[in-house]
């Protein structure tokens, strides 16, 4: 099923024997939800390109369009640029920095809820274009700012901490900080198969996501160092790949564009096939 099996050893055993096996394997389980998530990429070049460009391209004529409507000069984007002409307000600005930033999150949503579904679901893209299924693309919308608000939320304790520390214990606060931002990173990800579940329309709950969870934060800790340090390698390769001229930044664009966002959402398809719905990891 699209790289993940259902069945066998989890369809046969109980919940309870599931949680077991995964508390079992969970130094290893981190390598092995990232490696299958690379391979389901990989693995479905066809259906990447299919659930990405479409999308892609709308945003970008979208954005072009709205961009010569509006009258905004080139030389507005230019850093270094002065005065805006008269022609352009600050409302023109104000509404195209809107209608940017929703272009992008619709697009971003909809790429991720196409390849859940085709992953989870079965669901293969047919012509250029996926399904634009709106009220899933909501759902995973809310979800994702639910877990942004209690993400910064579960942020205010530290930042009371660090100000009750104040500048004389500088280097302590520094240590606090990173050690809690990867205790909430790990939470994060526990929680973030919210978002396949929505996805699929098959919601389920916060408090669901993290029983699933138990007992995997060391396997999680492990699935993201692996993970950054795949990143690391790939922004090296792509420094080295600078100096092609063509190839270069058509690999670049390819990788950076398309192959690293699409095995993070596989992540998270991986883990809500693993932790809800007891898949195997072929």
């Amino acid at each position: 099923m699209c790289g993940l099996t259902q069945g066998g050893n989890w369809g046969e055993t109980s919940a309870e024997n599931n949680k077991h096996w995964l508390k079992g394997q969970f130094k290893m389980l981190g390598w092995q939800i990232f490696v299958h998530s690379v391979r389901m990429v990989f693995g479905n070049l066809k259906q990447v390109l299919q659930i990405t460009v479409g999308p892609a391209l709308i945003a970008t004529i979208i954005i072009v369009g709205v961009f010569l409507a509006l009258g905004i000069p080139l030389e507005a984007l230019d850093e270094n640029a002065g005065e805006l002409p008269p022609s352009v307000t600050a409302g023109s600005i104000f509404v195209f920095i809107f209608v940017l930033l929703a272009v992008i999150f619709v697009t971003v949503f909809w790429i991720a809820v196409s390849w859940h579904r085709f992953i989870l679901l079965e669901e293969y893209p047919t012509g250029i274009l996926p399904i634009f299924r709106f009220d899933r693309i909501l759902a995973y919308f809310g979800r994702v700012l639910m877990l942004g608000i209690l993400m910064m939320i579960a942020y205010i304790p530290v930042g009371l901490v660090v100000a009750v520390l104040g500048e004389s214990l500088a280097v302590l606060s520094i240590i606090l900080v990173i050690v809690y931002t990867v205790f909430l990173v790990v939470c994060f990800y526990r929680l973030s198969i919210i978002l396949p579940a929505a996805a699929i329309g098959e919601p389920i709950s916060l408090s669901d996501a993290w029983n699933n969870t138990t007992g995997v934060g060391g396997a999680i800790l492990l699935l993201l160092l692996v993970a950054f340090l795949f990143q690391v390698m790939v922004q090296l390769a792509f420094t080295v790949l600078a100096i092609i001229p063509v190839l270069g930044v058509l690999l670049t664009v390819f990788f950076g564009t398309l192959i690293l966002p699409m095995i993070n959402v596989s992540i998270f398809t991986t883990m809500y096939g693993v932790f809800i719905e007891k898949r195997e990891l072929s």
